[in-house]
Protein backbone atom coordinates (compact mmCIF):
# COMPACT_ATOMS: atom_id res chain seq x y z
CA UNK A 1 0.00 0.00 0.00
CA UNK A 2 1.30 3.27 -0.85
CA UNK A 3 0.23 7.08 -1.01
CA UNK A 4 1.07 10.18 -2.80
CA UNK A 5 0.12 13.69 -1.73
CA UNK A 6 -2.83 16.18 -2.51
CA UNK A 7 -3.08 19.58 -2.68
CA UNK A 8 -3.59 21.25 1.04
CA UNK A 9 -7.06 21.57 2.21
CA UNK A 10 -8.45 24.82 3.67
CA UNK A 11 -11.47 24.42 5.88
CA UNK A 12 -14.76 24.36 4.43
CA UNK A 13 -12.87 22.45 0.78
CA UNK A 14 -12.98 18.91 0.00
CA UNK A 15 -10.66 16.61 -1.28
CA UNK A 16 -9.59 12.32 -1.34
CA UNK A 17 -6.48 11.33 -3.24
CA UNK A 18 -6.73 6.96 -3.42
CA UNK A 19 -3.42 5.58 -4.06
CA UNK A 20 -3.52 1.55 -3.62
CA UNK A 21 -6.13 1.15 -0.56
CA UNK A 22 -4.66 4.07 1.68
CA UNK A 23 -6.38 7.40 0.80
CA UNK A 24 -5.48 10.51 1.58
CA UNK A 25 -8.65 12.46 3.58
CA UNK A 26 -7.04 15.56 4.60
CA UNK A 27 -4.03 17.61 4.42
CA UNK A 28 -3.08 20.76 6.30
CA UNK A 29 -0.62 23.48 6.63
CA UNK A 30 0.26 22.00 10.02
CA UNK A 31 0.46 18.63 11.42
CA UNK A 32 -2.60 16.97 12.65
CA UNK A 33 -2.89 14.09 15.51
CA UNK A 34 -5.06 12.29 17.26
CA UNK A 35 -8.01 11.20 14.79
CA UNK A 36 -11.17 10.33 16.83
CA UNK A 37 -15.41 9.84 16.87
CA UNK A 38 -17.79 11.44 18.43
CA UNK A 39 -20.50 10.13 19.59
CA UNK A 40 -23.00 10.55 16.43
CA UNK A 41 -19.70 9.32 14.39
CA UNK A 42 -18.23 12.33 12.98
CA UNK A 43 -14.73 12.22 12.57
CA UNK A 44 -12.24 14.79 14.16
CA UNK A 45 -8.83 15.76 14.72
CA UNK A 46 -6.35 18.32 15.69
CA UNK A 47 -3.38 20.43 15.09
CA UNK A 48 -0.67 21.37 16.99
CA UNK A 49 -1.85 25.38 16.38
CA UNK A 50 -4.71 24.59 18.89
CA UNK A 51 -7.29 23.90 15.88
CA UNK A 52 -9.91 21.11 16.23
CA UNK A 53 -11.13 19.82 12.60
CA UNK A 54 -14.28 17.76 11.92
CA UNK A 55 -14.43 15.91 8.72
CA UNK A 56 -17.36 14.52 7.03
CA UNK A 57 -18.28 12.70 3.83
CA UNK A 58 -19.43 14.52 0.88
CA UNK A 59 -22.98 13.09 -0.15
CA UNK A 60 -22.97 12.27 -3.81
CA UNK A 61 -19.27 11.92 -3.88
CA UNK A 62 -17.47 8.25 -3.41
CA UNK A 63 -14.49 8.53 -1.07
CA UNK A 64 -14.43 12.26 -0.11
CA UNK A 65 -14.49 14.56 2.64
CA UNK A 66 -15.12 18.07 3.50
CA UNK A 67 -13.04 19.67 5.87
CA UNK A 68 -14.30 22.31 8.66
CA UNK A 69 -12.90 24.09 11.84
CA UNK A 70 -15.34 22.65 14.59
CA UNK A 71 -13.43 25.01 17.40
CA UNK A 72 -9.71 25.92 18.98
CA UNK A 73 -8.35 24.64 21.75
CA UNK A 74 -6.34 27.90 22.34
CA UNK A 75 -3.44 25.91 23.45
CA UNK A 76 -0.92 23.30 22.32
CA UNK A 77 -2.58 20.40 21.95
CA UNK A 78 -1.41 16.63 21.60
CA UNK A 79 -4.68 14.57 22.46
CA UNK A 80 -8.27 14.66 22.20
CA UNK A 81 -11.31 12.42 22.62
CA UNK A 82 -15.32 13.14 22.86
CA UNK A 83 -17.56 11.93 25.85
CA UNK A 84 -21.27 10.59 25.27
CA UNK A 85 -21.99 14.22 25.31
CA UNK A 86 -20.20 15.88 22.76
CA UNK A 87 -18.03 17.23 25.19
CA UNK A 88 -14.57 17.54 24.27
CA UNK A 89 -11.46 16.95 26.50
CA UNK A 90 -7.61 17.96 25.42
CA UNK A 91 -4.66 17.09 26.43
CA UNK A 92 -2.40 20.46 26.47
CA UNK A 93 1.37 20.57 26.81
CA UNK A 94 1.41 24.06 27.15
CA UNK A 95 -0.31 24.45 29.98
CA UNK A 96 0.08 21.49 31.34
CA UNK A 97 -3.61 20.49 31.90
CA UNK A 98 -6.41 19.07 30.35
CA UNK A 99 -9.20 20.95 29.42
CA UNK A 100 -12.71 20.60 28.30
CA UNK A 101 -14.98 22.17 25.92
CA UNK A 102 -18.40 22.50 25.62
CA UNK A 103 -19.93 23.77 22.48
CA UNK A 104 -23.27 25.73 23.18
CA UNK A 105 -25.36 27.94 21.28
CA UNK A 106 -25.88 31.58 22.83
CA UNK A 107 -28.39 33.83 20.87
CA UNK A 108 -27.36 32.10 17.74
CA UNK A 109 -24.25 31.77 18.12
CA UNK A 110 -21.63 29.43 18.77
CA UNK A 111 -19.35 29.68 21.75
CA UNK A 112 -17.31 27.29 23.05
CA UNK A 113 -16.84 27.22 26.89
CA UNK A 114 -12.95 26.33 27.67
CA UNK A 115 -11.95 25.03 31.48
CA UNK A 116 -9.39 23.49 33.17
CA UNK A 117 -10.56 20.04 33.90
CA UNK A 118 -7.45 18.46 35.84
CA UNK A 119 -3.88 19.90 35.95
CA UNK A 120 -2.03 18.91 39.14
CA UNK A 121 -1.60 15.36 41.17
CA UNK A 122 -0.97 16.16 44.95
CA UNK A 123 -0.18 19.83 44.50
CA UNK A 124 2.57 18.70 42.21
CA UNK A 125 2.05 20.19 38.47
CA UNK A 126 2.07 17.43 35.45
CA UNK A 127 5.28 17.52 32.92
CA UNK A 128 2.41 18.31 29.77
CA UNK A 129 -0.65 15.33 29.46
CA UNK A 130 -0.11 13.70 26.11
CA UNK A 131 -2.67 11.11 25.08
CA UNK A 132 -6.11 10.30 26.95
CA UNK A 133 -9.23 7.90 25.92
CA UNK A 134 -12.70 7.92 27.66
CA UNK A 135 -14.87 4.45 28.84
CA UNK A 136 -17.69 4.50 26.73
CA UNK A 137 -19.23 2.52 29.84
CA UNK A 138 -18.07 4.18 32.81
CA UNK A 139 -16.98 7.57 31.23
CA UNK A 140 -13.61 7.00 33.01
CA UNK A 141 -10.82 9.00 31.63
CA UNK A 142 -7.58 7.54 31.56
CA UNK A 143 -4.41 9.49 30.14
CA UNK A 144 -0.65 9.65 30.12
CA UNK A 145 1.78 12.45 31.64
CA UNK A 146 5.01 12.57 29.58
CA UNK A 147 5.68 16.29 29.02
CA UNK A 148 7.20 17.42 25.66
CA UNK A 149 9.31 14.44 23.62
CA UNK A 150 12.13 14.22 25.45
CA UNK A 151 11.62 15.16 28.88
CA UNK A 152 10.64 11.65 30.15
CA UNK A 153 13.52 9.52 28.60
CA UNK A 154 15.45 6.32 28.95
CA UNK A 155 17.82 8.74 31.05
CA UNK A 156 15.06 10.70 32.95
CA UNK A 157 11.74 7.84 33.06
CA UNK A 158 9.47 10.21 34.96
CA UNK A 159 6.08 9.32 33.05
CA UNK A 160 2.79 8.59 34.52
CA UNK A 161 -0.26 6.75 33.57
CA UNK A 162 -3.39 8.32 35.27
CA UNK A 163 -7.81 7.47 35.55
CA UNK A 164 -10.02 10.19 36.43
CA UNK A 165 -13.63 8.76 37.87
CA UNK A 166 -16.01 10.69 36.70
CA UNK A 167 -18.19 10.53 39.95
CA UNK A 168 -15.53 11.42 42.40
CA UNK A 169 -13.23 13.50 40.54
CA UNK A 170 -11.11 11.43 42.47
CA UNK A 171 -7.45 11.67 39.91
CA UNK A 172 -5.99 7.49 40.49
CA UNK A 173 -2.30 7.06 39.62
CA UNK A 174 -2.29 3.81 37.28
CA UNK A 175 1.47 4.00 37.48
CA UNK A 176 3.91 7.56 38.76
CA UNK A 177 6.92 8.70 37.79
CA UNK A 178 8.17 5.54 36.05
CA UNK A 179 7.68 5.70 32.09
CA UNK A 180 9.96 6.78 29.55
CA UNK A 181 7.74 8.75 27.35
CA UNK A 182 4.38 7.54 27.62
CA UNK A 183 2.63 8.19 24.85
CA UNK A 184 -1.01 6.69 23.21
CA UNK A 185 -3.04 4.47 24.95
CA UNK A 186 -6.15 2.74 24.20
CA UNK A 187 -9.20 0.22 26.02
CA UNK A 188 -9.79 -2.99 24.91
CA UNK A 189 -13.70 -3.96 23.75
CA UNK A 190 -14.11 -5.22 27.12
CA UNK A 191 -12.42 -2.15 28.98
CA UNK A 192 -10.88 -4.78 31.63
CA UNK A 193 -7.51 -3.54 30.35
CA UNK A 194 -6.00 -0.34 29.10
CA UNK A 195 -2.64 -0.70 26.80
CA UNK A 196 -0.46 1.98 26.87
CA UNK A 197 2.60 3.02 24.30
CA UNK A 198 5.47 3.43 26.14
CA UNK A 199 7.65 4.94 23.39
CA UNK A 200 11.23 5.06 24.67
CA UNK A 201 11.57 1.58 25.90
CA UNK A 202 10.15 0.43 22.58
CA UNK A 203 7.37 -1.38 24.30
CA UNK A 204 3.29 -1.98 25.05
CA UNK A 205 2.24 -1.89 28.64
CA UNK A 206 -1.26 -3.51 29.49
CA UNK A 207 -2.87 -2.42 32.75
CA UNK A 208 -5.37 -5.23 34.08
CA UNK A 209 -8.23 -5.16 36.57
CA UNK A 210 -8.10 -7.69 39.07
CA UNK A 211 -10.39 -6.86 41.13
CA UNK A 212 -12.20 -4.11 39.33
CA UNK A 213 -10.51 -0.48 39.89
CA UNK A 214 -7.66 -2.32 41.22
CA UNK A 215 -4.91 -2.39 38.02
CA UNK A 216 -2.13 -4.42 37.67
CA UNK A 217 0.75 -3.39 35.15
CA UNK A 218 3.09 -5.94 32.76
CA UNK A 219 4.74 -5.60 29.38
CA UNK A 220 1.70 -6.68 26.44
CA UNK A 221 4.60 -6.37 23.38
CA UNK A 222 8.19 -5.75 23.23
CA UNK A 223 8.85 -4.10 19.89
CA UNK A 224 12.03 -3.90 17.89
CA UNK A 225 13.30 -1.51 15.35
CA UNK A 226 12.31 1.89 14.76
CA UNK A 227 11.79 4.24 17.72
CA UNK A 228 8.99 3.65 19.57
CA UNK A 229 5.06 3.05 19.59
CA UNK A 230 3.60 6.59 19.83
CA UNK A 231 -0.40 5.83 19.19
CA UNK A 232 -2.85 2.79 19.58
CA UNK A 233 -6.10 1.89 18.23
CA UNK A 234 -7.92 -1.52 19.66
CA UNK A 235 -10.87 -3.06 16.95
CA UNK A 236 -13.73 -4.86 18.55
CA UNK A 237 -11.65 -7.94 17.81
CA UNK A 238 -9.35 -7.33 19.98
CA UNK A 239 -6.91 -6.89 17.68
CA UNK A 240 -4.31 -3.99 18.69
CA UNK A 241 -2.99 -1.44 16.15
CA UNK A 242 0.07 0.00 16.92
CA UNK A 243 1.85 3.08 15.12
CA UNK A 244 5.66 2.53 15.18
CA UNK A 245 7.27 5.79 15.20
CA UNK A 246 10.60 6.66 13.55
CA UNK A 247 11.73 10.29 12.43
CA UNK A 248 11.90 10.58 8.46
CA UNK A 249 15.41 11.34 8.76
CA UNK A 250 15.41 7.59 9.40
CA UNK A 251 13.22 5.82 7.08
CA UNK A 252 10.74 7.12 4.34
CA UNK A 253 7.76 4.72 5.33
CA UNK A 254 5.66 4.22 8.16
CA UNK A 255 4.29 1.18 9.93
CA UNK A 256 0.98 0.18 11.72
CA UNK A 257 1.67 -3.38 13.24
CA UNK A 258 -1.50 -5.32 13.83
CA UNK A 259 -1.60 -7.52 17.40
CA UNK A 260 -3.77 -10.09 18.42
CA UNK A 261 -5.28 -10.28 22.04
CA UNK A 262 -2.58 -13.17 22.62
CA UNK A 263 0.62 -10.90 22.04
CA UNK A 264 1.23 -12.52 18.46
CA UNK A 265 1.93 -10.12 15.48
CA UNK A 266 -0.71 -10.97 12.52
CA UNK A 267 0.03 -7.83 10.23
CA UNK A 268 1.60 -4.94 9.00
CA UNK A 269 -0.04 -1.70 7.42
CA UNK A 270 2.52 0.77 5.32
CA UNK A 271 2.10 3.88 4.85
CA UNK A 272 3.79 6.87 3.18
CA UNK A 273 5.74 8.72 6.27
CA UNK A 274 7.01 7.29 9.65
CA UNK A 275 5.99 9.81 11.70
CA UNK A 276 2.60 8.47 12.85
CA UNK A 277 1.53 9.90 15.57
CA UNK A 278 -2.51 8.98 15.80
CA UNK A 279 -4.48 5.80 14.94
CA UNK A 280 -8.75 5.54 15.41
CA UNK A 281 -10.64 2.45 13.85
CA UNK A 282 -14.21 3.90 12.09
CA UNK A 283 -17.14 3.29 14.37
CA UNK A 284 -18.35 0.43 11.58
CA UNK A 285 -14.66 -1.06 11.79
CA UNK A 286 -14.16 -0.82 8.14
CA UNK A 287 -11.79 1.60 8.22
CA UNK A 288 -8.22 2.55 10.23
CA UNK A 289 -7.69 6.44 10.66
CA UNK A 290 -3.76 7.59 10.63
CA UNK A 291 -2.18 10.87 11.15
CA UNK A 292 1.54 11.68 9.80
CA UNK A 293 3.67 14.41 11.12
CA UNK A 294 5.93 14.54 7.92
CA UNK A 295 3.60 14.56 5.94
CA UNK A 296 0.66 16.73 7.27
CA UNK A 297 -2.17 14.52 5.86
CA UNK A 298 -4.75 12.17 7.23
CA UNK A 299 -5.17 8.80 6.10
CA UNK A 300 -7.12 5.96 5.82
CA UNK A 301 -6.84 2.27 4.81
CA UNK A 302 -9.28 -0.93 5.53
CA UNK A 303 -8.83 -3.16 8.13
CA UNK A 304 -6.59 -5.92 7.14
Amino acid sequence: RSGKACAGLAPGRRGAVMSGELQVIGRHDTPVTSPTFGPTGDLFAISASGDIYIYSAVEGYDNEFATDSWGQSQGQPLGLDFDNQGVAFVCDAAHQAIFRINRVEQDGNVVHQIEPYVKEYEQSQFLGPNSLCLSRQTGMLYFTDSGPFGETSLQNPRGSVFAISPATQLLIPLCLNTLAHPCGLALSPDEKNIYVAETAMNRILRFTQSPPSVFHCSVFYQLSGRFGPTAMAVSALGDLFVAHFDFAENTDNGVVVVINPEGQITNYISVPGPEITGLAITPDQRYLIITERSTTSLYRTPLP
